[in-house]
């Protein structure tokens, strides 16, 4: 059974958890989605590509190169580092198909972790590139990875608030979890 709640998060308070638990048995889970009632987007799959576009590909280091992704982030609302990380991942699971590992891995040896980096690599290369690789397989570039994409969110939120990022966003990106895909 499946039933329907739609609040105010202003009326979300202990009283109404407490209220929740009282009328649903323990092996019930709730799933929240918020919804914003203005129809303004608080972060676009536009805002998305900018915020990628500031990589500084110049840097030194890895972590260089993420430093005006990760100060963006973080000098702005902590509901842009939330969806940041959703875009991401949504885009991380697009590219987790069976045509893109095996176009990423033509040589038969396969690794779980190195095909996230890859995938990883190909959205820090921006929009363009991105696209291109979602409806060319062929085009992965399979020397490239870049992992600490991975951390962006984690590290504005820990920039911005000084506490760990807990979150797990609503699309999987690990390896083979596009079932379709594969």
């Amino acid at each position: 059974m499946t039933t329907r709640i739609s609040v105010p998060l202003s009326e979300v308070n202990d009283e109404f958890l407490k209220e929740l638990k009282e009328k649903y048995p323990v092996g019930t889970r709730l799933d929240i989605q918020v919804v914003d009632l203005e129809g303004v987007p608080a972060f676009s799959e536009d805002d998305f590509w900018s915020i990628i576009n500031l990589l500084d590909w110049s840097a030194e280091t890895r972590a260089e190169v993420l430093e005006p992704v990760v100060k963006t982030l973080a000098e702005g609302p902590i509901s842009h580092i939330y969806l940041f990380e959703d875009i991401l991942a949504e885009k991380l699971f697009q590219l987790d198909t069976r045509k893109h590992a095996d176009a990423a891995y033509s040589e038969g040896h396969f690794s779980e972790d190195g095909f996230l980096y890859i995938r990883a690599a190909v959205v820090a290369g921006g929009q363009e590139k991105y696209r291109q690789v979602l409806q060319d397989p062929t085009a992965i570039p399979a020397n490239e990875d870049f992992e600490p994409l991975l951390s962006v969110a984690s590290r504005a939120f820990k920039q911005k608030t000084g506490s760990p990022f807990d979150y797990i966003p609503p699309t999987n990106y690990e390896t083979y979890s596009n079932t379709a895909g594969w």
